[in-house]
């Protein structure tokens, strides 16, 4: 038998699925279902369905996944099949199909019209008992009215009260958090500081002046001719030499034994070139000692020391010093910049982590009135944060907090802390004085519990003896004529100062 198959979309409804069983010209009409749709899921739209199919004299069955769907088709008398491939091969159990739909019979009107106006009992037409029902439900008014016309606002001052202590901080590197026993983290840091400092010199030296001049006597051995160039040096057989240069180019003519006299300077300034006669006698160049002699005649004069100041290793080592003092100082000054207000220093803690240079001018051995001395180092110092410090004040103040009161909002006071002194294990110890401002913590619910159905004087008693209170509360009543607070809780509200 030829079956029209037609495959649903995830979009059809039963309007769509009866336009496309309308095309079917076959005799049975097998619906797809797309797996897990939940189209057409309803018991309505299946009977629907069948119907159409009735109507267009054709035999109607489903293919779904879903065992809901088939189970509710199978209960309209409706095959269903989990596979397409199933539905073709297997028969059909057919239902006789009504040629045509029977008319409905015609409705009694009048049974219908008395189903739908009953006769009104007899005894609501009763005067008394009309009477008394409306009486209980203007009661019923007035007492619903009392419930929830009625309101209250209660204005709570809760008290407050000061906290304050005094506790023993100690700080460490070795500390990685913050403690309830009172340690904290010691944290470093650092900075780099530069300054110089001028001294006078104290120490005095020698130092030669003026350069010594004379006249030397070259005497030729040879029978030729000998020249003296300008610059030719002549020294002492001292140790070490005192050498002279001449000034001018000489010759000494040929013939043995003649002479020429040439003047010459010291080679170096000072008392020591003052030579006394017939010392110059030594040539620095081997060659004219062949052909020449030398001498000096007469003493070498001119030669002069003058006294300089000059820097002492004392010197050197009291600006190094008072120059140390001066950048620790301003070390104090920089680390400070580098924190926030409120961190705390610990002093004893400063050193010196590196000299980056420093520089003496003159330099060692030179002489000059004043000795300078410019710096440049790196010094670290331990500090405790402010965050640390506050945090361990919290936990201290929270172990010793009254019950019944939280810390208000106007946070933490540092009254006053000694100097933090740091032992030889590198422990910085020193003491905090801190305070903070408390409050009473109040229930709301509390207060409408204490204040529901009594009047307002015997509520503020009652409510200012369990609640701690600044001062007796306030409560305003609506309407103002009404003598008692709500009995219903939404009807009162409470407001908390602060």
């Amino acid at each position: 038998m030829k079956t029209q198959v037609i495959k649903l979309d995830l979009h059809d409804d039963v309007v769509s699925v009866r336009d496309k069983m309308s095309w079917a010209k076959t005799e049975r009409i097998l619906l797809v279902f797309p797996p897990r749709a939940r189209i057409l899921a309803r018991t309505l739209d299946l009977r629907l369905l069948q119907r159409h199919a009735a109507t267009l004299g054709a035999q109607l069955a489903i293919v779904s996944g879903s065992d809901e769907l088939r189970r509710t088709a199978e209960k309209l008398s409706l095959p269903a099949f989990e596979k397409a491939a199933s539905a073709r091969h297997q028969v059909w159990e057919r239902k006789k199909i009504p040629a045509r739909l029977r008319r409905p019979l015609r409705p009694d009107l009048r049974r219908m019209r008395r189903e739908a106006f009953p006769p009104e009992a007899r005894w609501r037409s009763l005067y008394g008992f009309r009477f008394s029902f409306f009486t209980l439900a203007v009661l019923a008014i007035i007492a619903i009215l009392s419930l929830f016309i009625p309101s209250a606002t209660i204005q709570l001052s809760p008290e407050t009260r000061r906290q304050s202590l005094t506790f023993t901080v100690s700080a460490s590197p070795n500390v990685t958090n913050v403690n309830l026993a009172g340690s904290l983290p010691a944290r470093l840091t650092s900075v780099v500081v530069e300054h110089n400092k001028t001294i006078r010199a104290t120490g005095s030296v020698t130092i030669p002046d003026a350069q010594a001049q004379g006249l030397v006597r070259f005497t030729n051995l040879t029978t030729g001719l000998a020249g003296i160039p300008s610059g030719t040096v002549v020294s002492t057989r001292t140790i070490p030499p005192v050498r002279y240069i001449t000034t001018v180019d000489a010759i000494v003519v040929a013939g043995l034994r003649r002479t020429v006299d040439v003047p010459v300077k010291a080679v170096e300034a000072g008392s020591n070139g003052n030579l006394p006669a017939d010392t110059l006698v030594a040539f620095e160049k081997v060659d004219l000692g062949t052909s020449l002699s030398v001498t000096n005649p007469n003493p070498t004069t001119g030669g002069s020391d003058r006294t300089a100041v000059i820097q002492t290793t004392a010197d050197r080592s009291l600006v190094h010093d008072a120059l140390s003092g001066e950048l620790l100082e301003k070390c104090k000054n920089g680390v400070q910049q580098t924190l926030i207000p409120g961190d705390v220093t610990l002093p004893d803690t400063l050193v010196v982590s590196q000299i980056i240079s420093e520089t003496y001018f003159p330099a060692k051995g030179q002489s000059g009135e004043a000795l300078s001395l410019t710096m440049r180092l790196q010094c670290q110092v331990q500090y405790a944060s402010l965050a640390d410090v506050n945090t361990l004040a919290e936990m201290s103040l929270d172990a010793n907090l009254p019950k019944g009161f939280a810390p208000a909002s106007d946070g933490l006071a540092m009254l006053s802390a000694s100097i933090p002194l740091t032992d030889s294990d590198g422990i910085s110890r020193w003491d905090e004085e801190v305070g903070r401002s408390l409050r009473a913590q109040l229930d709301p619910l509390t207060a409408v519990q204490l204040s529901l159905g009594r009047k307002p004087a015997d509520a503020i008693l009652l409510l200012y003896e369990s609640l701690s209170l600044a001062e007796p509360p306030i409560i305003l009543v609506k309407p103002n004529w009404w003598p008692w607070l709500p009995i219903v809780p939404l009807r009162i509200s409470v407001s908390i100062d602060g």
